[in-house]
């Protein structure tokens, strides 16, 4: 078979395993996000017990493979934990989410960090001064500000979220790694095969970098 014949033939499966990728990394990037925040705002909190708890997240999810992490969530946690129970049917995409977003959120946890941080101080003293308090302050004067500088390293860590999924066909989960991997196992056509994935990929990534620069003239980021 030409290598055309060969490609549109695996299109249909290929496809399908790109819509779990995309799903799966909405699901972490979401999840992730929200960690990035939450635990950011702990590392910056006056109180000593929050910043640590927030140092040990990092420590922890940032200094472990991310192939670990699936497979403790997988295999391990459920020893002691009935997830099996708890997500059944859905526990595999369950725990892979899980997974993906516990370890991206410990790098959105510095990113934010890092952003909020970049925020001049002056902007937070003036904001107390009129009588905002420091919810308030964080969330109509940091945040949006912190937000346009971070969106160029939360991108890219979007997009290394993307390519993590890859590892999630450690767990037989069908996304579009896993997915080549079957179609090769009855073709044996894995330069075809290979080659029509990398591409997909690609595809997605491009998309999601010129969503990013869209962002970053829409915002008008400076360039400080």
């Amino acid at each position: 078979m030409s290598f055309y014949a060969i490609v549109s033939a695996a299109m249909p499966q290929l496809l399908y395993g790109a819509r779990l990728t995309i799903l799966f990394s909405i699901a972490a990037i979401i999840m992730a996000t929200i960690l990035g925040l939450i635990f950011a705002l702990f590392k910056l909190s006056p109180f000593s017990v929050l910043r640590k708890i927030g140092e040990v997240y990092v420590h922890i999810f940032r200094g472990l493979p991310l192939l670990v992490e699936i497979f403790y969530i997988y295999f391990a946690l459920p020893m002691v934990l009935p997830m099996h129970k708890w997500f059944d049917p859905y526990f595999a995409p369950v725990a892979g989410a899980i997974a993906l977003a516990l370890n991206e959120g410990a790098y959105i946890t510095e990113i934010v960090r890092a952003g909020i941080l970049s925020v001049d101080r002056g902007q937070t003293e003036a904001a107390l001064s009129i009588g905002m308090n420091g919810f308030q302050t964080m969330r109509f004067i940091v945040l949006p500000q912190a937000f346009k500088r971070m969106i160029p390293p939360l991108v890219n860590q979007f997009i290394q979220t993307i390519k993590d999924t890859s590892l999630l066909s450690a767990i037989s989960l069908s996304e579009l790694t896993r997915q080549g991997q079957i179609v090769i196992s009855t073709t044996f056509a894995s330069l075809q095969i290979w080659t029509a994935v990398a591409v997909i990929y690609l595809a997605v990534i491009l998309s999601l970098t010129a969503l990013s620069s869209y962002m970053e003239r829409r915002f008008q980021i400076d360039q400080r």
